[in-house]
Protein backbone atom coordinates (compact mmCIF):
# COMPACT_ATOMS: atom_id res chain seq x y z
CA UNK A 1 0.00 0.00 0.00
CA UNK A 2 3.02 2.44 0.96
CA UNK A 3 4.69 1.60 -2.30
CA UNK A 4 1.02 2.32 -4.01
CA UNK A 5 0.74 5.43 -2.19
CA UNK A 6 4.32 6.70 -3.10
CA UNK A 7 3.93 6.52 -6.85
CA UNK A 8 0.42 8.61 -6.94
CA UNK A 9 2.16 10.97 -4.78
CA UNK A 10 5.68 11.20 -6.92
CA UNK A 11 3.58 11.03 -10.21
CA UNK A 12 0.75 13.72 -9.18
CA UNK A 13 2.63 15.91 -7.17
CA UNK A 14 4.73 17.31 -9.90
CA UNK A 15 1.60 17.51 -12.38
CA UNK A 16 0.01 19.63 -9.61
CA UNK A 17 3.14 22.15 -9.07
CA UNK A 18 3.16 22.76 -12.99
CA UNK A 19 -0.57 23.75 -13.29
CA UNK A 20 -0.92 25.42 -10.20
CA UNK A 21 2.25 27.36 -11.19
CA UNK A 22 1.10 28.07 -14.54
CA UNK A 23 -2.22 29.55 -13.24
CA UNK A 24 -0.63 31.41 -10.65
CA UNK A 25 1.81 32.89 -13.39
CA UNK A 26 -1.02 33.50 -15.23
CA UNK A 27 -3.22 35.39 -13.26
CA UNK A 28 -0.05 37.38 -12.17
CA UNK A 29 1.58 38.15 -15.99
CA UNK A 30 0.13 40.70 -18.42
CA UNK A 31 -2.59 39.18 -20.49
CA UNK A 32 -0.81 40.57 -23.62
CA UNK A 33 1.97 38.64 -22.45
CA UNK A 34 -0.21 35.39 -21.72
CA UNK A 35 -1.85 35.37 -24.42
CA UNK A 36 1.44 35.39 -26.67
CA UNK A 37 2.89 32.85 -24.34
CA UNK A 38 -0.09 30.51 -24.58
CA UNK A 39 0.16 30.16 -28.24
CA UNK A 40 3.43 27.81 -27.65
CA UNK A 41 1.09 24.99 -26.78
CA UNK A 42 0.50 23.72 -30.09
CA UNK A 43 4.32 23.60 -30.72
CA UNK A 44 5.12 21.84 -27.39
CA UNK A 45 1.79 19.14 -28.25
CA UNK A 46 3.48 18.79 -31.85
CA UNK A 47 6.64 18.57 -30.34
CA UNK A 48 5.05 15.55 -27.88
CA UNK A 49 3.61 13.88 -30.73
CA UNK A 50 6.76 13.36 -32.47
CA UNK A 51 8.45 12.04 -29.35
CA UNK A 52 5.69 9.94 -28.86
CA UNK A 53 6.23 8.70 -32.29
CA UNK A 54 9.89 8.32 -32.01
CA UNK A 55 9.38 6.29 -28.32
CA UNK A 56 7.07 3.87 -30.41
CA UNK A 57 8.96 3.34 -33.36
CA UNK A 58 9.75 -0.17 -31.99
CA UNK A 59 6.23 -0.66 -31.73
CA UNK A 60 5.47 -0.03 -35.37
CA UNK A 61 8.08 -1.58 -36.94
CA UNK A 62 5.83 -4.11 -38.01
CA UNK A 63 2.47 -3.96 -40.03
CA UNK A 64 0.89 -6.98 -37.53
CA UNK A 65 1.84 -4.67 -34.79
CA UNK A 66 0.67 -1.44 -36.14
CA UNK A 67 -3.13 -3.12 -37.33
CA UNK A 68 -2.55 -4.55 -33.19
CA UNK A 69 -2.45 -1.14 -31.87
CA UNK A 70 -5.00 0.56 -34.08
CA UNK A 71 -7.56 -2.41 -32.94
CA UNK A 72 -6.89 -1.96 -29.11
CA UNK A 73 -7.04 2.15 -29.58
CA UNK A 74 -10.53 1.75 -31.73
CA UNK A 75 -11.62 -0.84 -29.33
CA UNK A 76 -11.40 1.94 -26.08
CA UNK A 77 -12.16 5.20 -28.46
CA UNK A 78 -15.58 3.13 -29.48
CA UNK A 79 -16.67 1.36 -26.14
CA UNK A 80 -15.98 4.82 -24.06
CA UNK A 81 -17.32 7.21 -26.27
CA UNK A 82 -20.64 4.72 -26.78
CA UNK A 83 -21.33 3.73 -23.02
CA UNK A 84 -20.88 7.79 -22.32
CA UNK A 85 -23.50 8.84 -24.34
CA UNK A 86 -25.72 6.50 -23.46
CA UNK A 87 -24.91 7.40 -19.94
CA UNK A 88 -26.18 10.66 -20.46
CA UNK A 89 -28.96 10.21 -22.36
CA UNK A 90 -31.91 10.65 -19.62
CA UNK A 91 -30.59 14.36 -18.71
CA UNK A 92 -30.91 15.67 -22.41
CA UNK A 93 -33.18 18.01 -22.72
CA UNK A 94 -35.81 19.26 -25.82
CA UNK A 95 -34.01 21.27 -28.75
CA UNK A 96 -34.19 24.55 -28.44
CA UNK A 97 -34.92 26.72 -32.06
CA UNK A 98 -31.86 26.57 -34.39
CA UNK A 99 -29.52 29.10 -35.56
CA UNK A 100 -30.33 30.51 -39.16
CA UNK A 101 -26.62 29.53 -39.81
CA UNK A 102 -26.52 25.91 -41.80
CA UNK A 103 -23.70 23.41 -39.92
CA UNK A 104 -21.29 23.18 -43.24
CA UNK A 105 -19.55 19.69 -43.49
CA UNK A 106 -16.89 22.11 -45.14
CA UNK A 107 -16.25 23.07 -41.46
CA UNK A 108 -15.22 19.56 -40.36
CA UNK A 109 -11.99 20.47 -41.73
CA UNK A 110 -9.73 22.43 -39.68
CA UNK A 111 -10.34 19.58 -36.34
CA UNK A 112 -10.28 17.00 -39.12
CA UNK A 113 -6.50 18.97 -40.25
CA UNK A 114 -5.56 18.98 -36.89
CA UNK A 115 -5.35 15.55 -36.45
CA UNK A 116 -3.88 14.29 -39.72
CA UNK A 117 -1.16 16.64 -38.11
CA UNK A 118 -1.29 14.71 -34.83
CA UNK A 119 -1.43 11.43 -37.00
CA UNK A 120 1.91 12.76 -39.03
CA UNK A 121 4.09 13.70 -36.52
CA UNK A 122 4.01 10.31 -34.79
CA UNK A 123 4.48 8.63 -38.12
CA UNK A 124 7.23 10.99 -38.46
CA UNK A 125 8.27 10.32 -35.17
CA UNK A 126 8.19 6.63 -35.62
CA UNK A 127 10.52 7.13 -38.80
CA UNK A 128 13.60 8.90 -37.24
CA UNK A 129 13.31 6.54 -35.01
CA UNK A 130 15.33 4.24 -37.17
CA UNK A 131 17.79 7.33 -37.55
CA UNK A 132 18.34 6.72 -33.53
CA UNK A 133 18.76 10.50 -33.15
CA UNK A 134 17.53 10.12 -29.41
CA UNK A 135 20.24 7.47 -28.27
CA UNK A 136 23.22 10.34 -27.64
CA UNK A 137 23.03 11.99 -24.65
CA UNK A 138 21.97 15.66 -26.38
CA UNK A 139 18.92 13.30 -27.80
CA UNK A 140 18.21 12.42 -24.12
CA UNK A 141 17.59 15.50 -22.75
CA UNK A 142 16.12 16.94 -25.87
CA UNK A 143 13.79 14.20 -26.71
CA UNK A 144 12.79 13.81 -22.83
CA UNK A 145 8.90 13.57 -23.25
CA UNK A 146 8.58 14.43 -18.90
CA UNK A 147 10.38 17.72 -19.94
CA UNK A 148 7.90 18.35 -22.31
CA UNK A 149 5.32 17.80 -20.28
CA UNK A 150 5.81 19.47 -17.62
CA UNK A 151 5.78 22.62 -20.28
CA UNK A 152 2.83 21.52 -21.67
CA UNK A 153 1.24 21.73 -18.24
CA UNK A 154 2.29 25.06 -17.45
CA UNK A 155 1.25 26.76 -20.42
CA UNK A 156 -2.20 25.02 -19.65
CA UNK A 157 -2.56 26.48 -16.44
CA UNK A 158 -1.42 29.72 -17.55
CA UNK A 159 -4.52 29.30 -20.56
CA UNK A 160 -6.38 28.35 -17.46
CA UNK A 161 -6.09 31.14 -15.54
CA UNK A 162 -7.84 33.58 -18.65
CA UNK A 163 -10.73 31.74 -18.27
CA UNK A 164 -13.91 33.78 -16.45
CA UNK A 165 -16.20 31.89 -15.25
CA UNK A 166 -19.97 32.98 -13.99
CA UNK A 167 -21.38 31.39 -11.09
CA UNK A 168 -24.54 30.58 -12.81
CA UNK A 169 -21.91 28.41 -14.90
CA UNK A 170 -21.69 26.47 -11.73
CA UNK A 171 -25.11 25.41 -11.88
CA UNK A 172 -25.64 21.33 -10.76
CA UNK A 173 -26.71 20.58 -14.50
CA UNK A 174 -23.43 21.94 -15.78
CA UNK A 175 -21.15 19.76 -13.58
CA UNK A 176 -23.13 17.07 -14.02
CA UNK A 177 -22.21 16.20 -17.35
CA UNK A 178 -18.45 16.03 -16.59
CA UNK A 179 -18.80 13.81 -13.56
CA UNK A 180 -21.20 11.17 -15.74
CA UNK A 181 -18.20 11.09 -18.44
CA UNK A 182 -15.70 10.34 -15.53
CA UNK A 183 -18.31 7.55 -14.46
CA UNK A 184 -18.45 6.23 -18.45
CA UNK A 185 -15.57 5.92 -18.85
CA UNK A 186 -14.48 4.36 -16.19
CA UNK A 187 -17.32 1.99 -16.85
CA UNK A 188 -16.24 1.37 -19.95
CA UNK A 189 -12.79 0.19 -18.83
CA UNK A 190 -14.50 -2.25 -16.65
CA UNK A 191 -16.56 -3.33 -19.67
CA UNK A 192 -12.94 -3.70 -21.81
CA UNK A 193 -10.95 -4.95 -18.86
CA UNK A 194 -13.76 -8.14 -18.42
CA UNK A 195 -14.41 -8.72 -22.52
CA UNK A 196 -10.29 -8.52 -23.03
CA UNK A 197 -8.73 -9.70 -20.12
CA UNK A 198 -7.05 -6.26 -20.32
CA UNK A 199 -5.53 -5.34 -16.17
CA UNK A 200 -8.30 -3.51 -14.94
CA UNK A 201 -6.08 -0.95 -14.03
CA UNK A 202 -4.09 -0.41 -17.18
CA UNK A 203 -7.91 -0.12 -18.63
CA UNK A 204 -9.20 2.30 -16.49
CA UNK A 205 -6.17 4.16 -16.99
CA UNK A 206 -6.11 4.33 -20.82
CA UNK A 207 -9.77 5.62 -20.44
CA UNK A 208 -9.54 8.47 -18.24
CA UNK A 209 -7.53 10.44 -20.73
CA UNK A 210 -10.63 11.52 -21.27
CA UNK A 211 -9.41 12.61 -25.03
CA UNK A 212 -6.42 14.32 -23.78
CA UNK A 213 -3.84 12.84 -26.01
CA UNK A 214 -1.12 14.32 -26.06
CA UNK A 215 -0.92 14.26 -22.23
CA UNK A 216 -2.53 10.42 -22.15
CA UNK A 217 0.12 9.07 -25.13
CA UNK A 218 2.68 10.41 -23.12
CA UNK A 219 1.73 8.71 -19.49
CA UNK A 220 1.10 5.97 -20.86
CA UNK A 221 4.19 5.46 -22.74
CA UNK A 222 6.18 6.11 -19.49
CA UNK A 223 4.56 3.51 -17.55
CA UNK A 224 3.30 1.14 -19.46
CA UNK A 225 6.01 1.03 -22.16
CA UNK A 226 5.87 2.33 -25.78
CA UNK A 227 2.77 0.44 -27.25
CA UNK A 228 0.22 1.21 -24.67
CA UNK A 229 1.52 4.94 -24.92
CA UNK A 230 0.75 4.67 -29.08
CA UNK A 231 -3.14 2.94 -27.42
CA UNK A 232 -3.75 5.84 -25.26
CA UNK A 233 -2.61 8.62 -28.12
CA UNK A 234 -4.83 7.11 -30.94
CA UNK A 235 -7.71 6.03 -28.58
CA UNK A 236 -7.82 9.88 -27.90
CA UNK A 237 -7.45 10.86 -31.11
CA UNK A 238 -10.38 9.00 -32.16
CA UNK A 239 -12.44 9.99 -29.02
CA UNK A 240 -11.72 13.59 -30.26
CA UNK A 241 -12.98 12.61 -34.37
CA UNK A 242 -15.80 10.53 -32.83
CA UNK A 243 -17.03 13.87 -30.93
CA UNK A 244 -16.90 16.06 -33.59
CA UNK A 245 -19.09 13.51 -35.79
CA UNK A 246 -21.54 13.06 -32.98
CA UNK A 247 -21.68 16.50 -32.31
CA UNK A 248 -22.29 17.54 -36.04
CA UNK A 249 -24.58 14.87 -36.51
CA UNK A 250 -26.69 14.30 -33.36
CA UNK A 251 -25.87 17.60 -31.28
CA UNK A 252 -29.23 19.22 -31.92
CA UNK A 253 -31.98 16.55 -30.23
CA UNK A 254 -28.86 14.94 -27.65
CA UNK A 255 -26.91 18.17 -26.83
CA UNK A 256 -25.51 16.90 -23.50
CA UNK A 257 -24.68 13.73 -24.94
CA UNK A 258 -22.37 14.90 -27.63
CA UNK A 259 -20.79 17.11 -25.21
CA UNK A 260 -20.11 14.36 -22.99
CA UNK A 261 -18.27 12.40 -26.08
CA UNK A 262 -16.44 15.25 -26.61
CA UNK A 263 -14.94 14.61 -23.49
CA UNK A 264 -11.84 17.40 -22.69
CA UNK A 265 -11.88 18.59 -26.10
CA UNK A 266 -15.39 20.70 -25.82
CA UNK A 267 -13.86 23.44 -24.14
CA UNK A 268 -11.35 23.86 -27.32
CA UNK A 269 -11.85 22.16 -30.28
CA UNK A 270 -15.27 20.81 -30.87
CA UNK A 271 -16.61 23.74 -28.78
CA UNK A 272 -17.41 25.88 -32.25
CA UNK A 273 -19.60 22.60 -33.40
CA UNK A 274 -21.16 22.77 -30.32
CA UNK A 275 -21.77 26.53 -30.74
CA UNK A 276 -23.76 25.54 -34.21
CA UNK A 277 -24.95 22.17 -33.52
CA UNK A 278 -26.23 22.61 -29.68
CA UNK A 279 -27.06 26.21 -29.36
CA UNK A 280 -25.23 28.84 -27.84
CA UNK A 281 -26.62 28.09 -24.18
CA UNK A 282 -24.27 24.92 -24.44
CA UNK A 283 -21.34 26.89 -24.39
CA UNK A 284 -20.99 26.80 -21.17
CA UNK A 285 -22.01 23.17 -20.49
CA UNK A 286 -18.84 22.81 -22.99
CA UNK A 287 -16.43 24.70 -21.15
CA UNK A 288 -16.64 23.57 -18.06
CA UNK A 289 -17.19 20.34 -18.62
CA UNK A 290 -14.28 20.78 -20.51
CA UNK A 291 -12.18 22.18 -17.93
CA UNK A 292 -12.88 19.47 -15.12
CA UNK A 293 -12.34 16.37 -17.14
CA UNK A 294 -8.77 18.75 -18.41
CA UNK A 295 -7.71 19.46 -14.94
CA UNK A 296 -9.01 15.96 -13.59
CA UNK A 297 -7.07 13.63 -16.51
CA UNK A 298 -4.12 13.76 -15.30
CA UNK A 299 -4.67 12.46 -11.95
CA UNK A 300 -6.96 9.91 -13.04
CA UNK A 301 -4.30 8.42 -15.34
CA UNK A 302 -1.62 8.47 -12.38
CA UNK A 303 -3.51 7.26 -9.97
CA UNK A 304 -4.45 3.85 -11.98
CA UNK A 305 -1.34 3.65 -13.57
CA UNK A 306 0.55 3.59 -10.33
CA UNK A 307 -1.65 0.45 -9.39
CA UNK A 308 -0.70 -0.87 -12.81
CA UNK A 309 2.93 -0.73 -12.10
CA UNK A 310 3.25 -1.97 -8.41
Amino acid sequence: MSAVLHNILSSVLPILLFLVGGYAVGKVLNPFIVHKAVKGITPVVWIILFVIGLESGEAFSSLAAGLSILKHASLYAVTISAVVFVLIMPFNRKPVASDNEPNSWAALWHPIKECLIAFSLVLLGAFFYRLHWHENQLGEVAFNISYWLYVLLLLIGMDLAQVSISRSWLAPRVLLIPLLVMVGSMVAGVFISVLTGEKLAVALALSTGFGWFSLSGALAGQYLGDAYGSVALLNDLMRELIGLSVVFILGRNYANSSVGVCAATAMDTTLPFVRKACNYEYVPTAIISGLVLTVAAPFFMLFFLSLATV
